[in-house]
């Protein structure tokens, strides 16, 4: 398995421990506050989030993935658009589902034999699939991102990695 971390953070401004190291929003919550010297508009995190959504779809395209299970699922905040445990997602789906990963209504992993995409603390995306995608990686670049091989530090059966983000 081909396993990526895709993240608007340029590993150039990582510490020895990999660490980012600059002041940057990291949540949908952010959308109105100052973050790292700048307001964070609504158009800006969009952008953004389009860009995770679109590059994530990309990989799933490109190694041939038509949908994904939500495992995992938390939902804390009581959202009644949370999945189901175990809910398949079809592709077609996939980018409401994300969107609301990512503004934190509710979390789960979504997985499927080969592949899957996890969302991680501060703004973090990793990709797993069964081939290289480079296709997915140049798109993802092309769309401000930064696309690094790196395991996920989100198991299959939930727990971090020690090394979690």
């Amino acid at each position: 398995m081909f396993q990526y971390r895709v993240t608007k953070y340029d590993p150039a401004y990582r510490d020895q421990s990999g660490r980012y190291t600059r002041d940057d929003w990291i949540m949908f919550g952010q959308v109105g506050q100052e973050c790292g010297g700048t307001v964070l508009t609504l158009g800006e995190y969009e952008w953004v989030e389009s860009a995770y959504i679109d590059s994530a779809l990309a990989f799933l395209r490109e190694a041939g993935i038509g949908s994904l299970v939500a495992q995992g699922v938390e939902n804390s905040s009581g959202s009644s658009s949370a999945l189901q445990e175990g809910a398949r997602v079809a592709l077609r789906e996939l980018p409401d589902v994300m969107r609301r990963i990512l503004r934190e209504e509710f979390w789960c992993r979504l997985e499927a034999p080969g592949a899957f995409v996890r969302f991680g603390h501060d703004y973090y995306m990793y990709i797993g699939v069964p081939e290289a995608c480079k296709s997915a990686c140049e798109f993802a670049r092309e769309r401000a991102l930064f696309v690094e091989p790196f395991e996920s530090p989100y198991r299959e059966d939930g727990g971090p990695h020690e090394e979690a983000s």
